[in-house]
């Protein structure tokens, strides 16, 4: 059993903690019991003394003297035991809990303090003197130990028995905690042990394996929590590994070409001219292009990508950006019309979201037939602002909607690499539209085409109005 283990401390932390408490209640109560049966006895003997004093002062206002009681032993008994005799009603008595060895050394006096009845005066030092008086007067002393004499034996015999089940409820509360401790302690480090278990399963590169507790305490959210970190960094595996496998097959193509090319014009196959130089650079601007999509792509989903979200007007910044593409989209001969709400106002990261108004509308641009349309629409509902981007032929099916979101994905043969795209683009969007809060969806456009919706979310409160 080591003691650097969280069980053992626990233990011993149990086990002290429980065996203080009961050792500090054990004497507090002891102490209480002891000092408390104290006062009740002395309360006893002085209540017990009174009623003597009472009833010899009303023997002494009938007789006048104390005579008869000095001649009549007898009568002096009947007056001390009659003292031991409680009135609780009219008809109920009861007889006080004192022994009457009790009245061994009480002493009846004159005035003048002169032993009438009684003990002798000499046997027993620590004496007191109760006065008798009728009427103010005095008329004699009841001469009675003092009530230090009063606790006799059976009374300490009774007292040292209750202490000593004091102590042996001290004694059951250390074999209790000695048997609970070491259970309750590894109630606790139990699921500690299997959630180290699980973290070192983890360091080791070991992802996906869940930890289930059946509590609801912080040990199994954490479990809760550290189960879904698992699943988490299997999924960032998985998707970094994918990852891998897509550029790779992306870079092989465009890296083929430009190697077939450059040993054809080693081989002497193709002359070395302008044409051909200009065929490479070509090809190589295709891979840069490529490189960087790549890049921006896995820097979203890793969460590289930064974002300075300040209030901005998104009416202004849609507007400026289909100027841009005005030109290219008359030389395609593609109508483009649009619709926007002037004066809204969202914090984000104008950066990011002129990226992703670019990425949407090239894509537009791109996968359009000539002569076609898109239709460009900006509104404000309630707290969030959306954005409509509609197109003419050809459309995506249905079931395929949701993958031109995927990374790397192409539809193949209307919407292919040669229109102008990776694959990239929309899935790069859709990262950015996230990590603004929103949302973006695709679906059949008024148009015959596809149509990309995107909502995002204002957060007025943030900012001032411009």
């Amino acid at each position: 059993m080591a003691f650097r283990s969280i069980q053992t401390k626990t233990f011993f932390l149990l086990l002290g903690m429980t065996l203080s408490m009961a050792l500090v209640l054990v004497l507090t109560i002891s102490l209480s019991f002891d000092r408390g049966f104290s006062r009740y006895k002395k309360n006893i003997y002085a209540e017990l003394n009174q009623q003597v004093v009472d009833q010899l002062a009303r023997f002494y206002q009938q007789h006048g003297d104390w005579t008869r009681i000095k001649n009549e032993r007898g009568l002096w008994h009947q007056i001390l035991i009659s003292s031991l005799i409680e009135q609780e009603g009219q008809d109920t008595v009861r007889r006080r809990p004192v022994n009457r060895k009790h009245f061994k050394y009480h002493t009846l006096l004159t005035v003048d303090k002169n032993r009438v009845i009684g003990h002798p005066l000499h046997h027993h030092p620590k004496m007191m003197d109760l006065p008798i008086r009728i009427n103010s007067q005095l008329v004699g002393y009841l001469r009675v130990p003092d009530s230090t004499t009063f606790i006799n034996k059976i009374d300490r015999s009774f007292n040292h028995t209750m202490q000593k089940w004091f102590y042996v409820l001290l004694l059951v509360a250390l074999v209790l905690t000695l048997l609970l401790s070491w259970p309750i302690s590894g109630y606790f480090t139990r699921p500690i042990r299997r959630l180290n278990q699980h973290v070192k399963t983890l360091t080791e590169g070991q992802y996906g394996d869940t930890v289930n507790f059946r509590r609801r305490d912080e040990l199994g959210r954490l479990a809760s929590n550290l189960s879904q970190l698992s699943q988490t960094l299997k999924a960032n595996q998985t998707t970094q590994n994918q990852l891998f496998t897509d550029i790779s097959h992306e870079l092989r193509t465009p890296v083929s070409v430009l190697q077939a090319q450059i040993e054809a014009i080693q081989d002497g196959i193709k002359s070395y001219n302008i044409e051909q130089l200009n065929k490479l650079h070509q090809q190589v601007m295709t891979l840069s292009l490529l490189i960087n999509d790549i890049q921006d792509l896995a820097g979203s989903e890793m969460g590289a990508l930064q974002y300075r979200k300040n209030p901005l007007n998104i009416s202004e910044l849609l507007t400026t950006v289909l100027a841009d593409f005005k030109e290219e989209f008359k030389q395609k001969k593609i109508q483009l019309t649009s619709d926007i709400e002037s004066h809204i106002f969202m914090k984000g990261d104008e950066l990011r979201l002129r990226q992703l108004i670019n990425n949407l509308i090239k894509n537009s641009c791109n996968y359009t037939d000539s002569p076609g349309t898109v239709s460009v629409q900006l509104s404000r509902h309630g707290q969030t602002v959306k954005l409509l981007i509609e197109d003419s032929p050809p459309g995506v099916e249905l079931h395929l909607q949701e993958d031109i979101f995927k990374r790397l994905y192409r539809i193949n043969p209307d919407r292919n690499k040669q229109s102008g795209g990776f694959g990239i683009g929309l899935a790069l969007a859709k990262n950015i539209v996230q990590a603004h809060g929103g949302q973006i969806k695709a679906l059949d456009s008024t148009l015959g085409g596809l149509a990309i919706e995107v909502i995002l979310p204002l957060n007025e409160g943030d900012h001032n109005h411009v």
